[in-house]
């Protein structure tokens, strides 16, 4: 029902890290989650109310997560999922998706995020599936100081969490895909123009 993404990307080493809470209304009292991160990122952990949970791999992308806590049908309950790596490179995006690595002509990063094709999953952990919606998100993406992150919806705020980086966060009210969640990052400038309509 909701994303709550935090990370930080360091475009210098091509690396992200962070965590994502994951909002959930429980449908079948199951004791077990799936969650999905493609390789060669890896979940570090997993919470749900502060008590670190078991979870196993299973395949190349998929992990389950063992939950502790009764699920009992008709609540919303929350994990929060910690992971880090470097995400695969996009070949050719946006048709071959993942994380672009890019410098401007000044020799500045620019980075971007494709995975419409792809998945999600690619550069965040989630429920991977091309119909899934959210009924909302934040991203909170953290990047060095002399760069700026433009994400999806609204721009909520603007934070110096640690020296030398700045978050910014960005928030969807309404339902999102999954490979819809964005994080476009570069020294962005601002401009504005006026635009006179044929009567004035």
């Amino acid at each position: 029902t909701f994303y709550d993404l935090d990370i930080e990307v360091e475009p210098s080493k091509k690396f992200i890290a962070g965590s994502v809470a994951i909002h959930y209304k429980v449908i079948n009292a199951h004791q077990t989650l799936q969650i999905d991160l493609q390789v060669p990122l890896k979940i570090l952990k997993v919470l749900q109310d502060e008590v670190e949970l078991e979870f196993k791999k299973a395949g190349l992308n998929v992990y389950y997560v063992t939950l502790k806590k009764p699920q009992e049908p008709g609540t919303t309950q929350s994990i929060k999922v910690f992971y880090e790596g470097n995400p695969l490179e996009a070949k050719n995006p946006p048709w071959q998706g993942g994380f672009q690595w890019a410098f401007t002509s000044e020799g500045k990063p620019f980075v971007a995020t494709s995975c419409q094709g792809l998945g999600a999953s690619v550069w965040w952990p989630c429920k991977d599936h091309m119909y899934d919606e959210a009924d909302s998100t934040l991203m909170s993406i953290t990047v060095p100081e002399d760069l700026m992150d433009v994400s999806n919806g609204r721009l909520r705020s603007v934070s110096s969490r640690k020296p030398g980086t700045k978050t910014y966060e960005w928030f969807v009210g309404s339902p999102l895909n999954n490979y819809g969640v964005n994080a476009n990052i570069a020294d962005y400038v601002h401009f504005s123009d006026t635009l006179q309509g044929e009567k004035g």
